[in-house]
């Protein structure tokens, strides 16, 4: 099972937060349109023999496109590939775009499942994170895709924001258990390079968060959502049973997966690609057959640590028989050794042969992610 990915570079307003590739300018849409198509004929033999069972249109904002539009690159798959019929097609989506019309439209595509970016729903901290929704409208865009029938929603929720309290951010996951959604992805605020908040914090005009409280939200969050039912099957996603994102998913169980777009990232178990990050020059090299990405041949080291990073952030852990089967009896005892200190420490646990991040582990994950990477001259 593979997947496919759009990154769609568009976006009406900039978030100050963000650092994913991204133009406010809306004037290429179309000819974007014509070269997302166009780069999947050309790509069609990258994941090989095999069906689909995930398509995520992410960005940027997918929902400038209209439904008919992304229901027209939905059809552009189908010519290249099989799409398994319960495929999970998802629309990243910001609210004040799922109007009635929009959403009419959209429930007569093959879109089964929405990403709707709430982030918070205190009109101070939208403004401060320059988002263009307020957060009754967040709210209701949630209900109105409900009432059209969208039952496999995610909504984004954003903590450690300056200036959000604890009391804010229980009003924030209260309401979001209130929508009854089916899978919730947190993440904390990260100060990107070349962001507005960066440049905020480094002239002094934004404050980070202290390093405790931030601790507190994630804490409440793991401890809220279990008791409202949702599974805590990665670091920063949380889901009800039987929603777990496939896509994102297919990222951290080392499935193949086709990244069209500028930007756009791809993985075929052996290269990794990644699509040049500029929409005039992503259409001109489309257009005129250059080459418009790059690759990089991955080592079996590589290959190792990738599949740390990703297996040891979701709940089904790292598989010591697959490190034994795929990676050999020497970093299959050097898992085994790295696992030791950790299972003393209660950080992490030992099921069916995985080792699995307990929550103390959660809390200091990339320290012990890195820390059994392999690094070659060990």
């Amino acid at each position: 099972m593979s997947g496919v990915y759009f990154h769609i570079p568009f976006c009406k307003q900039l978030c100050h937060y963000c650092a994913f590739h991204k133009s406010i300018s809306l004037q290429a849409k179309d000819d974007m349109l014509e070269c997302l198509k166009l780069e999947l004929k050309l790509r069609k033999g990258y994941l090989g023999d095999t069906s689909l069972n995930t398509i995520y249109f992410g960005g940027g904002t997918p929902s400038v496109y209209q439904p008919k539009e992304i229901e027209s690159l939905i059809d552009e798959v189908a010519k290249y590939f099989t799409i398994d019929v319960n495929a999970e097609i998802t629309l990243e989506a910001n609210p004040d775009d799922l109007t009635e019309k929009y959403l009419q439209e959209l429930s007569k595509t093959r879109v089964n499942r929405l990403s709707v970016g709430i982030q918070s729903f205190h009109d101070e901290d939208l403004i401060l994170m320059n988002r263009r929704h307020t957060g009754k409208e967040a709210f209701y865009a949630v209900r109105r895709a409900q009432s059209f029938g969208f039952d496999n929603i995610s909504v984004d929720q954003i903590y450690g924001v300056p200036g959000l309290s604890m009391e804010k951010w229980k009003e924030n996951l209260d309401l979001v258990f209130d929508l009854n959604v089916q899978h919730i992805s947190s993440y904390h605020l990260m100060f990107d390079p070349n962001t507005i908040f960066t440049k905020k914090l480094e002239k002094g005009q934004l404050v980070e968060m202290d390093e405790e409280e931030s601790f507190e939200q994630f804490n409440y969050l793991i401890n809220e959502a279990r008791k409202h039912g949702f599974i805590h099957y990665e670091i920063s996603n949380f889901s009800k049973e039987g929603y777990i994102s496939k896509h994102n998913s297919s990222y951290w169980k080392q499935k193949k997966y086709l990244g069209i777009g500028p930007s756009a990232h791809s993985y075929n178990l052996e290269q990794r690609e990644w699509n040049i990050a500029h929409n005039y020059k992503y259409i001109k090299a489309i257009r005129e057959g250059l080459s418009f990405s790059e690759k990089e041949e991955l080592s079996e080291f590589d290959r190792f640590n990738d599949f740390v990073l990703t297996s040891l952030r979701t709940y089904w852990g790292m598989d010591l028989e697959l490190v034994r089967k795929d990676f050999g009896e020497d970093l299959y005892q050097h898992c085994i050794t790295k696992s030791k200190k950790y299972l003393l420490s209660d950080h992490v646990r030992q099921e069916n042969n995985c080792i699995i991040l307990n929550d103390k582990g959660v809390f200091v994950s990339n320290d012990i992610m890195s820390d059994y990477f392999w690094i070659e001259d060990e």
